[in-house]
């Protein structure tokens, strides 16, 4: 499993999804990318992705993020900038769509980031991407802007340093 491609394959589903950063390709059940037509039509016609096969996924009528993992819910350290990834509460966040990703809010009005060594801290300033990944019904993949999906660790502190897709980096939302 790449961390830059990764696909979604169902027997429910008509096409196959595969990431790239900021947008997605649709692969029809041909084989084919989806593409959009200088008419505006969209047809599964072709073998490779460029600019006329790539699309934005954009969450709508969500402007709140609560996340669950395997450990338990997201929610503020209690001494620090920290999030935890381990609490039995939740904390509410707001989710900020910008060209294909999404920034994160807390109720202070401060945003999240990742800091050098892979912690996600709360206490940011400005604003920083996002990338949410759809994986599952109900469960999404994040990357921060280091290219790591976030995960919460034994510890209990959510980090972005998971390389690749896992059960720990699906976050119920």
């Amino acid at each position: 499993m790449s961390d830059e491609l990764w696909i979604l394959r169902s027997a429910n589903t008509m096409f196959d999804i595969e990431w790239r950063g900021r947008r997605v390709a649709l692969k029809a059940g041909n084989g084919k990318y989806i593409c959009t037509k200088r008419n505006g039509q969209i047809a599964a016609v072709t073998d490779t992705v460029g600019e006329d096969e790539e699309f934005v996924l954009k969450l709508i009528n969500r402007p709140i993020l609560v996340l669950h993992g395997d450990h338990g819910f997201v929610c503020y350290h209690r001494n620090s900038n920290l999030l935890d990834a381990n609490r039995s509460t939740y904390d509410v966040f707001q989710i900020i769509f910008n060209d294909g990703a999404y920034q994160i809010k807390g109720l202070t009005g401060k945003f999240w980031y990742v800091a050098s060594n892979g912690t996600v801290c709360s206490d940011g300033e400005r604003s920083e991407d996002f990338f949410f990944e759809f994986r599952e019904s109900s469960r999404v993949a994040i990357k921060g802007k280091n290219g790591k999906y976030l995960r919460g660790d034994q510890a209990g502190t959510l980090r972005a340093d998971a390389e690749t897709l896992h059960r720990a980096t699906l976050w119920e939302y």
